[in-house]
């Protein structure tokens, strides 16, 4: 990392202790939530009353990120996530019963709407802080850096909510976004994207982001399958029912479940970091996208915390694959002026994507059980992995090595 500018590090600091924090805060409520209702339909909720926001801004962040300096964008967004997060502490200091839990659904709306400007000001300001010739090592640091927040703050969360509680362990979430936003703090001195001065109406320039990545032979059908993979083949949202139906575990045991796929992913990113994705690239990432989804075919059926442990770890391996080709693609096929509105697009396909499966995951939990749904989500993953396999050409041949920059 030492090949990259000292802001990029800074960058990597605040973005590592931000996603630190999320994903504890997204242990925490899970299981909040789970204590309160009793309810897999409520869990699944809060992917809906998150993603309905999220959507609705996300282009408007896209476009703002193309416009406005992307580290204020970044501080002012990250600074609304410290607001909730202040709302979810003070709710949990209470005694709430089951008809005041809109209170958590209100919050988790605010969340979609500092992600809609907050993910695509994060993504775009990669090639302000990396030279273009370490664009792809960059995208691949920023990956792993994300991916080791998402393993520490799943397990962090649930060991803090089983041994100190909700109200510390909300509190603990806090705290780490306080010091996150110390360090975008230290993001001075980035000038404004070039676009800027280029005078474009709004609803110009998000039809330009869509039309960009509508007719881009890679990006396209990349997001798309990445898309399909996290709609119907996950099953986080499910996660704490796995925990207390089919393992018999307590929020501890919920903690490595939400973290072992994370840790496949940091296992992975660490090798693609020493051994970047380059030739057959798109071959392998459509493999990839199948091993995740037997993964979770065979997570379904599985009764042993150990077995269900490994495969999602397997499947955290695969799917980081997936997400670090994809990330590349993006950095090096979009013009630096674009990548606001093409990030927000990706977004769109795979950010929305997580919050829209979760609400999947929860309804088909509900009406056609909880293992059968899981398992249709695998069955429709391998669907689309082979029709991508068929259909998209230029992707299967993708060869990074050769992509221009």
């Amino acid at each position: 990392m030492s090949l990259f500018r000292p802001q990029f590090r800074t960058f990597i600091f605040a973005r590592f202790f931000f996603t630190l924090a999320v994903n504890m805060q997204g242990t925490l409520l899970a299981w909040y939530l789970y204590e309160l209702t009793k309810d897999a339909l409520f869990l699944g909720l809060t992917g809906l009353a998150e993603i309905i926001p999220f959507v609705l801004t996300l282009f408007f962040g896209g476009a703002a990120a193309d416009q406005y300096r992307r580290n204020k964008i970044m501080l002012v967004s990250m600074g609304g996530f410290g607001w909730i997060a202040l709302g979810l502490w003070l709710f949990s200091l209470g005694e709430p019963a089951k008809d005041e839990i809109w209170i958590l659904y209100l919050l988790i709306a605010g969340t979609g709407v500092c992600r809609g400007f907050l993910s695509p000001a994060q993504n775009a300001i990669l090639g302000q802080l990396a030279e273009r010739s370490q664009l792809a090592r960059a995208a691949t640091w920023n990956s792993a850096v994300f991916q080791t927040g998402q393993v520490l703050g799943p397990a962090l969360g649930g060991l803090l909510y089983g041994y100190w509680g909700p109200v510390n362990s909300f509190l603990c979430v806090l705290l780490l976004i306080v010091i996150s936003l110390t360090f975008v703090l230290q993001l001075k001195g980035l000038p404004k994207p070039a676009s800027s001065m280029i005078q474009e109406s709004l609803s110009s320039r998000i039809r330009s982001g869509i039309s960009f990545v509508a007719a881009h032979k890679l990006l396209f059908p990349a997001m798309c399958l990445d898309m399909v993979a996290v709609l119907f083949g996950g099953a986080v949202a499910v996660l704490p029912l796995f925990a207390d139906q089919i393992l018999h575990t307590g929020p501890e045991g919920l903690g490595w479940l939400r973290a072992a796929p994370a840790i496949g992913s940091v296992v992975s990113s660490a090798i693609l970091i020493r051994f970047p994705p380059a030739e057959k690239a798109g071959k392998r990432m459509l493999l990839a996208v199948g091993i995740f989804g037997l993964c979770n075919l065979l997570f379904a059926a599985s009764t042993s915390l150990a077995l269900s442990l490994l495969l999602l770890y397997l499947g955290g391996m695969a799917d980081s694959y997936s997400m670090v080709v994809r990330g590349a693609l993006l950095q090096l096929c979009t013009p630096d002026e674009m990548k606001g509105r093409v990030s927000a697009v990706n977004s769109i396909f795979i950010g929305s994507s997580n919050e829209l499966g979760a609400f999947e995951s929860g309804l088909a939990a509900r009406f056609m059980g909880l293992v059968p749904s899981v398992m249709f989500g695998s069955m429709v993953t391998f669907a689309s992995t082979g029709f991508a396999w068929l259909k998209a050409d230029e992707l299967v041949k993708l060869d990074l090595s050769k992509t221009e920059h």
